[in-house]
């Protein structure tokens, strides 16, 4: 039954997803936002026929820079754990398995406990990431600035001219991830999690000409329409298969109040990057799994580190050029509290250092007596952190279901104020 509800749920998010297709791939819509550049009137000056491509350079390169930075942090978003919340042990003087903790375990962490020898875990989960911020800046009024091209061996007044830009970014997710772990000894698990995914982008922007050194009543610089402001947007979403994660588990040692697992995740690079649906890149992720068990108490600590292949995300985009996606440091402690042998609320804190990434800094530009928002870009590693909250339940047999919350800490990076989790998973 469950299998059938999972089946039906993603074949209908597929075909529906399918219906809004377009034929431009979501990874191209910022940098290619303005078309071939913000085409301006010719004003017919005698010297100067046309003023059309004058933008062309800073409005691309601004940009595309831009993109870079928003679509690479897609591939640091926090996921679901595929590990099951029921883990067993065998118990030595009956010979039979038991039941290793009272609580169903982290939501988004792992643990060293495993599933059990032969016992099978499917489960199905749903996320959804409602972008609102990049480094601090609300995604609705992102501002920059462009500047005319500097004309060889010319000095001249309209050069000082400048576009300025805001745009409002209007960016979401949603995954559905179905995940299945299979215990192939009492200290050996694998798990496979496979996501569909749903992207939707839409970009309003409304460009300002700035006439700093041309005057205002020149109309060197002005839109075809005559004025001194223009508008552009572009809309569209796409559905498909994610980065397919396949992962091994293999407990290192047990005690009594606890247990140690060496783990490593491969994540293949099965989904549409163009379309952001999927990294681009192989990852290959070792971490280690540290679990404690106190009574009803069981804290947990992950420490992993992240390695990313090349992909056109990190690149140029526009051009085809890959370029290397940043490598991550993560690490993940809480504490899962069996309240009740039918539920479990589980606490986290989720950690990730980006290595050597490209991220946005808000800068201003100076031009007469006014000061005009923009930003640059830079490259360094930073911090990302984030809180999560959760309950598991219990209602009968060997089902759980999973209601849980993922809240930003910090305001680095691209980020989700509150990223709602259901999940759903049943053990045989």
């Amino acid at each position: 039954m469950l299998g059938r509800v999972v089946l039906t749920s993603t074949v209908l998010f597929v075909a529906i997803g399918g219906l809004f297709g377009q034929e431009k791939k979501l990874a191209f819509f910022l940098p290619g936002l303005y078309g071939p550049g913000i085409t301006l009137a010719d004003p017919n000056t005698a010297g100067f026929p046309t003023h059309r491509a004058h933008f062309l350079q800073s409005s691309q390169e601004s940009m595309r820079q831009f993109n870079t930075s928003l679509i690479t942090q897609l591939t640091a978003l926090p996921l679901p754990s595929p590990a099951s919340g029921f883990t067993y042990t065998v118990d030595p003087s009956l010979g039979t398995l038991t039941r290793s903790a009272q609580s169903f375990g982290p939501i988004l962490a792992e643990r060293a406990e495993t599933i059990g020898k032969k016992r099978l875990n499917v489960g199905f989960s749903y996320q959804y990431f409602g972008f609102d911020s990049i480094e601090g800046r609300d995604l609705n009024s992102v501002s920059s600035v462009f500047r005319h091209e500097d004309l060889p061996n010319l000095d001249l007044p309209f050069e000082q001219d400048l576009l300025t830009t805001t745009s409002d970014i209007d960016f979401s997710v949603d995954e559905f991830t179905m995940f299945v772990t299979y215990g192939l000894t009492d200290r050996v698990d694998v798990s496979v999690a496979l996501p569909i995914v749903r992207s939707d982008l839409a970009v309003r922007s409304t460009a300002q000409v700035e006439r700093i050194g041309s005057g205002a009543t020149s109309d060197i610089h002005r839109f075809e329409s005559g004025g001194t402001t223009d508008n552009w947007s572009t809309v569209g979403s796409a559905s498909g298969v994610g980065d397919i994660l396949l992962r091994a588990k293999a407990t290192a040692t047990r005690w009594e109040h606890g247990g140690l697992a060496i783990a490593a995740d491969l994540r293949l690079p099965t989904g549409d990057e163009e379309n952001l649906l999927g990294s681009g890149a192989v990852g290959v992720k070792p971490f280690a799994a540290l679990s404690l068990k106190y009574g009803i108490f069981s804290p947990h600590v992950n420490v992993g580190y992240q390695w990313n292949g090349d992909s056109l995300l990190a690149g140029d985009i526009m051009s085809g050029v890959e370029g290397n996606l940043p490598d991550q440091f993560v690490y993940t402690g809480g504490v899962d509290v069996g309240v009740h042998p039918r539920v479990t609320v589980a606490f986290d804190i989720l950690g990730q250092r980006i290595i050597d990434s490209q991220r946005i800094v808000w800068t201003s530009v100076t031009a007469g007596t006014q000061n005009y928002p923009d930003f640059s870009l830079r490259s360094g590693s930073f911090n990302v952190t984030n809180g999560a909250a959760g309950v598991k339940l219990n209602p009968f047999g060997q089902l759980l279901v999973d209601f849980s919350v993922i809240f930003a800490i910090d305001d680095t990076g691209l980020r989700d104020d509150a990223t709602p989790l259901i999940g759903v998973s049943y053990n045989f």
